[in-house]
């Protein structure tokens, strides 16, 4: 039996409308300036640059990799990946457990430090070591 003291909680509304629709010429105007700026921004430049990288053929693909430096290239690029990718595992892990675990002085800082990069264009954070 139910406790009269208990009420059931039900969410106050003002109005109960249906989602919110817009006619048909709004939704058809909206959706291709959407994939205009999709197309624009995104597929276009990638398109350019295939056609250019592609310029010359597929065989100069299969030549450059029979170069020592572009052999040397991929290889330093898989072992500092090989070594990154599981160092930042590591600390990415330990600092985001740190984070939602415990209270330590540093806390802010360390949460500034890992929400900085989201937050600086990567141009700005190049020209530091630059200037």
């Amino acid at each position: 039996m139910a406790d009269p003291e208990i009420k059931s909680y039900e969410p106050h509304h003002e109005s109960r409308s249906a989602a919110v629709t817009e006619s048909r010429p709004v939704r058809i105007t909206l959706t291709t300036v959407t994939l205009a700026f999709l197309g624009i921004f995104l597929l276009l430049p990638l398109i350019i640059v295939f056609k250019e990288a592609f310029a010359k053929g597929v065989g100069a693909y299969f030549q450059s990799l029979g170069d020592a430096d572009t052999r040397s290239a991929i290889r330093l690029t898989l072992l500092v990946a090989a070594i990154s990718v599981p160092l930042n595992l590591v600390f990415g892990l330990s600092a985001a457990w740190a984070i939602a675990k415990f209270e330590f002085k540093g806390k802010a800082f360390l949460t500034t430090l890992i929400d900085l990069p989201f937050s600086v264009s990567p141009v700005i954070s190049g020209l530091v070591y630059v200037l």
